[in-house]
């Protein structure tokens, strides 16, 4: 995969994930929805095996989910309500973690 197939890959996905955002009720949500999706799309494109394959998912699937996002929305939120923060989180890895696994298995 070229370099500029790799900056379109990564532009796609962030333009999908502002899209997600702009369409979300709840900031938290969107960044839920996205990395749980994104979590099964890579583990399709890993369970895949082609290199070009899988630097495309990590490429548009890395620039659509947003760790860094849910860190922070984490932190925010955890100021509102420790409770809900733990939950929001708990739910992003034992949501994530089987949406990549079942990517990997249905790949």
């Amino acid at each position: 995969m070229s370099g500029i197939g790799f900056i379109i890959a990564a532009a796609l996905g962030t333009a999908a994930r502002w899209r997600l955002g702009l369409s979300s009720p709840q900031r938290w949500l969107a960044t839920l929805t996205a990395n749980v999706s994104g979590s099964f799309g890579l583990g399709l494109v890993a369970g895949a095996g082609s290199t070009t394959e899988l630097i495309a998912g990590v490429a548009a699937l890395g620039s659509f989910t947003t760790f860094s996002t849910l860190i922070a929305e984490l932190h925010e939120l955890h100021e509102e309500s420790p409770r809900a923060a733990w939950t929001l989180g708990a739910v992003s890895v034992v949501a994530g973690v089987p949406a990549a696994w079942l990517g990997l298995t249905l790949a």
